[in-house]
């Protein structure tokens, strides 16, 4: 009888460390932070797995009844368990597959944000930025990995098509071997200055700017180091400073954050918007994999009282270059 409660509880056990390594603290640490990213590809590894124990019990039949019972109980924990994950990520919603629509300019900039995020790999081109960003009505462009001539000539078309931006860039040592970030803000919004008050991402750079004039909220371009195994404590790391800033009144942040809802947790003083929005389960990396199947580690994040109206991935843009898909959130002033 324990030959076959063991396997079992031992798999069950497996099933939910890997599905849920939240429930006990582990959603950062080595190998389960890796797998939890991709949601969708573990539910159709469990899928697989319940077929092979499918296929396994049907060839038993008639003999090893020991084994069978057995065979059985494990294809269904792998079910449960592909159920479980299609259904965490299906409740934090997919989004739309439909072409998104141009959009409106923002009537009062002061109470109506549209941010685009998107991590270009620096091969993107700045024609193809501005193109959604002016399509968009983007006011606020946060561009990891894109170096400062990028963002200039992004700012250059953007100001030719008569909406003005400024334009940020955070370098660090040799920009072939440590990616920049970029960061354009409208002046429609006010001028805007770099700050190091508020801290940064320990190896990537972000960039983070704050109002001269102290009015309106702080923009981040952020973009934390990926979970790989030899850096883990620095992902973990600049995981915890984006965290830190949703403790600011009112802050919008967007970037590549290298992190699933799973890596971030409870965010405290911050909302995401892409969650807000039912968005929040598209993957946005690599664009090899459909969204369902890929990592959602892009984010724009809020905190105060702006608030999401509207925010999706868009899927249009897999052929720019980026192995990133960029994402676009409307954002506004909720009153109190």
């Amino acid at each position: 009888m324990w030959g076959r409660i063991v396997p079992l509880v031992v798999c069950a056990v497996a099933a939910l460390l890997v599905s849920a390594p939240g429930l006990f603290g582990l959603q950062r640490q080595l190998v389960f932070a890796q797998l939890i990213a991709f949601r969708g590809l573990l539910a159709v590894g469990f899928i697989a797995l319940a077929v092979v124990g499918a296929l396994l019990f049907w060839m038993l039949r008639g003999r090893a009844r020991t084994a069978r019972p057995v065979v059985a109980g494990l294809a269904v924990i792998a079910l449960l368990a592909a159920g479980g994950n299609a259904a965490v990520q299906a409740g934090r919603g997919l989004g739309s597959d439909a072409p998104p629509e141009p959009a409106a300019a923002s009537t009062d900039p002061a109470t109506s944000i549209r941010v685009l995020s998107w991590n270009t790999y620096d091969t993107v081109t700045a024609v193809e930025v501005a193109r959604v960003a002016l399509a968009q009505n983007s006011s606020v462009i946060t561009l990891p990995e894109t170096s400062r001539e990028t963002a200039e000539a992004v700012g250059r078309a953007m100001d030719a098509a008569g909406r003005p931006m400024q334009v940020f860039t955070a370098e660090r040592d040799d920009p072939d071997e440590t990616p920049p970030t970029s960061l354009l803000v409208s002046e429609s919004l006010g001028p805007y200055e770099v700050t190091g008050e508020f801290g940064d991402t320990g190896v990537l750079p972000s960039v983070v700017a704050r109002p001269a004039d102290g009015s309106g909220p702080v923009i981040v371009a952020a973009h934390p180091m990926p979970p790989l195994p030899s850096i883990m404590s620095s992902w973990r790391s600049d995981l915890d400073w984006v965290r830190s800033l949703c403790d600011e009144p009112e802050l919008i942040l967007g970037g590549d954050l290298n992190a699933t809802p799973d890596h971030l947790g409870a965010l405290g003083g911050c909302s995401d918007a892409l969650a807000e929005a039912g968005s929040a389960g598209a993957g946005t990396w690599p664009t090899s994999l459909p969204p369902v199947l890929a990592a959602p580690i892009d984010h724009v994040l809020t905190t105060g009282d702006w608030r999401a109206d509207a925010a999706e991935v868009f899927v249009t843009e897999d052929s720019a270059g980026s192995d990133h898909r960029p994402i676009v959130a409307t954002l506004s002033i909720r009153a109190r």
